[in-house]
Order: C-alpha cells, then structure tokens, then sequence
C-alpha cells in the first residue's frame, strides 16, 4: 500500500505542472456557462432543464476523457519516451497510479460542475431544490459508469498517439448523445458510451422521486458496465506489462 501511494504521489506531481489540473476545472467552468444560457433563455420547465444539464454532462464525458488521456500520456511520451513508467519494478501499480489520478480528478471536475450549476440555477430564481443527494449522487453515477471508458482510451493513447486517443473521445460523445435517442433502444445497455447518460436519467428520476422500480435494462446495464470495467482493467494491465513504448502513431 504505501508503495502505491508513492507511484500516487510521484503521478501527482507530475502532472500538477501540466495542463491537466486547470483543464479539468476549466471544463466544469465552461460547461456550467453553457448551460446557464440555455436555462436562461429555454421555456422548458425546471426539471426538463436539469435533465438537460446532466444529459450534457454524460455526452461531454467521452470527450473530455480523450482530452485528459491525452494529456496524462504525453507527458510521460515526452519524458523519456516513456522511460519513466517502463522501468519501475512494478508496472501494474504504475498504470493503477495513472488510472486512479485521472479518474480522482474526473470524480471532482464532475461535482464541482454539477455545484457550480446548482448555484447558479438556483440564482435564476428556480423553485425547485437541487439537492446534496443530487449534486453528489448522478455525476458519480456519470463518473462511474466511464470508467471503463478512462481505462479504454488511455490504453489508446499509449498504444496510438494523442490524436486519435481525442478523435475516439470525439465520436464516444457523438455516439453518447445517439444513443439517448430512439437508436438506442434495445442496445444502449451493452455499449459503455450509452451508459453514463442512461444512468444519469434514471438517477435523476429517483432522486426526484419519479421512479419507483429499477426496470430490466437497466439492470442489464449495471452488470455490463461492473463486467466490462474489470475486463478492460485487466486487459490493460496484462497489456501494460508487455508494453516496450512504441506506437503505431511513431
């Protein structure tokens, strides 16, 4: 335990002196501004508003994942050509390091963003209390559902290049946002990318006490993601000890 800490610590610091910190606060500021337009000036009612916010939360999530992938893999590719990383005695709690950075900070940016926009909706004059329950429980319900996500494309960004680690995140959102939508009916639950805003909708539901009963594909929904997140995890592992720090984008 105290070794891992330490490939913690070392991780930490590291990408402290990267953009990697300040982008993640930067997308909660600029998500939150985003919406406040569109609460601003949208006749929906309240409730369909904060739908909205968090159905844009779960489809940015793809997105900004590449993003800081991206970030946290070039870093070490700019170190040493990964030197850093491939020579530690213990490569399954160096990329556990990694993994548990980038996803620590995905966690906050999530809730510090859902709270800014708790704030500001209820400036707006909004009758409707977006409680603790909420502004804790449906972003880590989003963050965790990604989770399978993060590990996927940072495993693409180390074995392909940043580029296509973003253009991946870039269609993940894409094909979020599709499959809220009619052509994810019947499939949603075992794609990763139409979890996040599938659970967030019913996470909301309950909190507001919309619903009562966890329907089927739901359930299939939470199985997949618990299966698929500890596939991939140990995918990359086993991955990661065989890794010699080439890429096909080299």
């Amino acid at each position: 335990m105290n070794e891992q800490f330490r490939y913690i610590k070392s991780d930490f610091y590291k990408l402290w002196h990267s953009p990697f910190v300040m982008l993640h606060f930067g997308f909660s500021i600029c998500g939150v501004g985003m919406v406040m337009i569109y609460v601003l000036f949208s006749k929906s009612n309240e409730i369909n508003k904060l739908a909205a916010f968090f159905q844009l939360l779960a489809v940015a999530f793809p997105f900004a994942i590449g993003i800081v992938c991206q970030i946290a893999a070039e870093q070490e590719a700019r170190a040493g050509n990964f030197q850093n990383i491939l020579t530690l005695p213990n490569r399954a709690k160096s990329i556990i390091s990694k993994l548990s950075i980038l996803l620590f900070f995905g966690l906050l940016s999530a809730i510090l963003c859902t709270a800014l926009f708790g704030v500001f909706f209820s400036l707006t004059g909004s009758t409707l209390a977006i409680s603790l329950e909420i502004i804790i429980l449906i972003p880590t319900v989003i963050w965790g559902s990604n989770i399978s996500i993060y590990i996927f494309q940072y495993l693409i960004a180390l074995r392909f290049g940043g580029n296509f680690c973003i253009a991946v995140g870039v269609a993940g959102s894409l094909l979020s946002a599709l499959l809220q939508t009619g052509l994810g009916t019947g499939i949603w639950f075992i794609i990763p990318y139409g979890l996040g805003i599938r659970f967030s909708e019913f996470a909301l539901k309950k909190a507001l006490s919309l619903a009562v009963h966890i329907d089927l594909e739901i359930k299939i929904g939470i199985i997949f993601c618990i299966t698929a997140t500890s596939v991939i995890m140990g995918v990359i592992i086993f991955w990661f000890s065989k890794y010699d720090g080439n890429r096909i984008s080299d």
